[in-house]
C-alpha cells in the first residue's frame, strides 16, 4: 500500500522533533574520530609537551568507569593516574628514546565541546638537533582511527609547523621550525593531512552511506510509471556529479568555518544530525519528500556533514597561514576518498542498473537497509550505547 505524500512528511517531521528533543534530553557524548593533541616546544634542548588524551579513548583501554555509570569523575580518574602516565608515556618515543620526559605540572583535566581531555604536561632535556625523531603508538591495538595531531614550535619567533601522526606508521623525523640545519618548515607537515582526509572519508562509514544514498537512483530515471535505467552512462554521471559539488562545496564552507573556530557545534548535535541526514536521503529514494530538489538538500546536508569533519585543526590554534594549508591538503584528502567512493559504486551500479529487480531489490531493499542502519546510529549516538560493530 503506498504511503500517502502527507503521511510520510509528518512520519519525516516527527522523526526531526523525536530527535531534537532527544538530543536535547540525552547528557551522553555522540560519537567522535579518536584524535590527541600534542604540542611541543623548543627551548634550547629543553622539550616541553603538552598533550591532551580524550578521557573516552582512555577509558576504552584502561576502564577507568570503575562504577559503570558511563561518566567519568575526577576520582576515577585520579585513583588510575599511575596507570594513564604508564600507558601514555609507553605509547611516545622521542629521538629513538634517548629523550626521556618527565612529569612537569600535575595532570589537569578540560572541558571541551567534545568532551573532556587529560590534559599532561611533561618536560625533558634532549639535544634534538635540527629534527626530531618522534614514535607514536598511542592507540595503535585499539583503535585504527586514532591520529595524534602534532604542533611543533621554537622559541626564535619562526612559524610552528604541524603533523598529523598515525600510530601505525612507525617512526618520522620531523625537522624543527627555523632550526640551522633543518629543512623547508613547510615540508614537515608533509602530505600528512591529504592522508588524513582520504582516510577520513573512507573509515567514515556514515559519510559513504550517504554517498551511497545519493548514487543509488542516479543510474535510473524516474517516471510517472516507475523507474527505467538511463541509457548512456552521462545520463548518470553529470546529474551526480552536480549533487555530489554541491555537497563538497557545502561541507567545505563549514569545515573551514569550524576551523577557524567561526562556527562551533557540539559533536552531539552534529552526529545524531548526520544520521538523520542519512535517513531522509534513503527515504527519498523509496518516496520522493525531497520533491526533486536533491542537489538543493545535498547541499545543506553537507552543510551539516562538514561539521562532522572539522573540529582537530582548530584544537592546534595554528597561524592562519599554516592552518589554511593543513586544512586545503585535508580537505583535498577528503575529496579524493570521496570520488574514490563514488568512481567504484556508480561503476557497479551502472553494470547493475538494467537487472529487471534493481528497482525493488537494490533501490528500495539497499535505502530501506540504509533508513534502518542510520536509525540504529541515531540511538547510539543520542544514547552513547554501541549497537553496530561500526559507526
Amino acid at each position: 500500500m503506498r504511503v500517502s505524500t502527507q503521511r510520510l512528511e509528518r512520519m519525516v517531521l516527527a522523526m526531526l522533533v523525536l530527535a531534537a528533543l532527544l538530543l536535547g534530553a540525552a547528557p551522553a557524548q555522540a560519537h567522535k574520530a579518536s584524535d590527541a593533541y600534542l604540542q611541543l616546544h623548543r627551548s634550547g634542548d629543553t622539550l616541553d609537551l603538552r598533550w591532551d588524551i580524550a578521557l573516552r579513548d582512555l577509558d576504552a583501554v584502561l576502564d577507568l568507569d570503575s562504577n559503570a555509570d558511563r561518566k567519568l569523575s575526577w576520582g576515577e580518574v585520579r585513583t588510575r593516574l599511575t596507570d594513564i602516565r604508564a600507558y601514555a608515556l609507553a605509547s611516545l618515543r622521542l629521538q629513538q628514546g634517548q629523550c626521556t620526559l618527565a612529569e612537569a605540572e600535575p595532570p589537569a583535566i578540560e572541558d571541551r565541546i567534545d568532551g573532556a581531555y587529560l590534559v599532561l604536561r611533561l618536560q625533558g632535556q634532549c639535544g634534538a638537533g635540527a629534527a626530531l625523531d618522534i614514535d607514536y603508538r598511542l592507540f595503535r591495538e585499539v583503535d585504527p582511527t586514532h591520529r595524534g595531531l602534532l604542533r611543533m614550535e621554537v622559541d626564535g619567533g619562526a612559524q610552528p609547523t604541524v603533523r598529523s601522526l598515525d600510530p601505525s606508521g612507525g617512526p618520522v623525523a620531523l625537522a624543527w621550525p627555523g632550526v640551522t640545519g633543518a629543512t623547508d618548515p613547510a615540508a614537515a607537515s608533509d602530505a600528512s593531512f591529504f592522508r588524513d582526509g582520504i582516510h577520513h572519508i573512507l573509515i567514515g562509514y556514515d559519510h559513504i552511506l550517504f554517498l551511497v544514498c545519493l548514487l543509488l537512483p542516479a543510474v535510473l530515471r524516474r517516471r510517472p510509471e516507475g523507474w527505467e535505467p538511463v541509457i548512456t552512462w552521462r545520463e548518470a554521471v553529470w546529474p551526480m556529479l552536480g549533487i555530489v559539488t554541491m555537497f563538497t562545496i557545502a561541507h567545505s564552507i563549514t569545515l573551514a568555518l569550524a576551523g577557524l573556530k567561526v562556527v562551533s557545534i557540539s559533536p552531539r548535535i552534529i552526529e545524531p544530525g548526520i544520521a538523520i541526514t542519512i535517513m531522509l536521503a534513503a527515504i527519498d529514494n523509496i518516496y520522493p519528500v525531497l520533491r526533486g530538489r536533491r542537489k538543493l538538500f545535498s547541499f545543506l546536508f553537507g552543510l551539516i556533514h562538514g561539521f562532522g569533519f572539522a573540529g582537530a585543526l582548530a584544537e592546534l590554534d595554528l597561524p592562519l597561514r599554516d592552518f589554511v594549508v593543513a586544512l586545503l591538503q585535508f580537505n583535498l584528502g577528503v575529496e579524493a576518498g570521496q570520488l574514490m567512493v563514488v568512481a567504484v559504486v556508480l561503476i557497479a551500479l551502472l553494470a547493475l542498473r538494467h537487472w529487471r529487480r534493481y528497482p525493488r531489490l537494490v533501490l528500495r531493499g539497499g535505502s530501506a537497509l540504509a533508513v534502518l542502519v542510520a536509525a540504529i546510529w541515531l540511538g547510539e549516538r543520542v544514547f552513547d550505547v554501541k549497537v553496530l560493530p561500526f559507526s
